[in-house]
């Protein structure tokens, strides 16, 4: 994972996400794991693989995920002004995608359809990970945090290893602060509530593989979001 700390000025279109956020909460009107599929983004007329996650899944495509390729193109947009130019591309999974940036080997984005735990965890596979605390400590220095491998997919709903895994702040991921308490009621929503859409997404202020804030949405009942803002740094 790349440790530049060049720290970075938040979007100027910061406001843009936020009308994002509010667009998807009001709900826009309409208009088994299969071989691994990556793209650029976006491919095939400017459709993300929203739609190919609900046909592996058997389901409609819920109203208010009409305007789900708006929104990330919009947020695409804001990290481009940030960072500049990268090489993004979707990994589809079938059932979970990720937006993933090869520049500075980072997700971006994660989103989902909350399914029962796909494997059972592979402990010593994720203790071979990076050590999380070793790059936080060497990139942030006095104002490093203690750090878990956090999931941007919850494991207990479909999330994978690997791909999945970022530095998390550690209250915030076992539930120890107040945010943290409002993080896990979250999860354990998308857990305990099958087939609920849910999307993760990481938002930066340096080039590293650090968030600095965490958006955490969940669309209950197909119909209602519940979009969250944590911060990770």
């Amino acid at each position: 994972m790349p440790h530049k700390s060049s720290q970075r000025k938040q979007s100027k279109a910061t406001s843009r996400s936020d009308n994002v956020c509010d667009s998807l909460k009001s709900s826009c009107k309409p208009g088994e794991i299969g071989e691994l599929a990556i793209a650029p983004v976006f491919h095939d007329e400017d459709e993300s693989c929203i739609r190919s996650i609900y046909e592996s899944a058997g389901l409609l495509i819920p109203d208010p995920l009409n305007c789900w390729d708006q929104a990330i193109s919009i947020w695409l947009e804001e990290y481009r002004i940030d960072f500049g130019p990268s090489s993004i591309l979707e990994v589809n999974l079938d059932f979970a995608v990720y937006v993933f940036d090869e520049s500075f080997e980072r997700v971006l984005v994660a989103y989902a359809i909350s399914s029962s735990p796909l494997f059972s965890k592979d402990k010593s596979r994720m203790r071979g990970f990076p050590n999380v605390n070793s790059d936080v400590k060497n990139t942030l220095g006095e104002n490093a945090f203690a750090a878990d491998r956090g999931h941007f997919l919850g494991h207990a709903a479909g999330g994978i290893l690997d791909i999945n895994l970022f530095p998390q702040r550690r209250e915030l991921n076992r539930g120890w602060s107040r945010e943290g308490q409002l993080f896990r009621k979250m999860e354990r929503h998308a857990a305990s509530h099958l087939n609920t859409f849910v999307y993760h997404r990481a938002i930066y202020n340096d080039d590293t593989w650090i968030p600095e804030t965490l958006e955490f949405g969940l669309l209950v009942d197909d119909k209602t979001w519940w979009i969250e803002r944590f911060q990770n740094k």
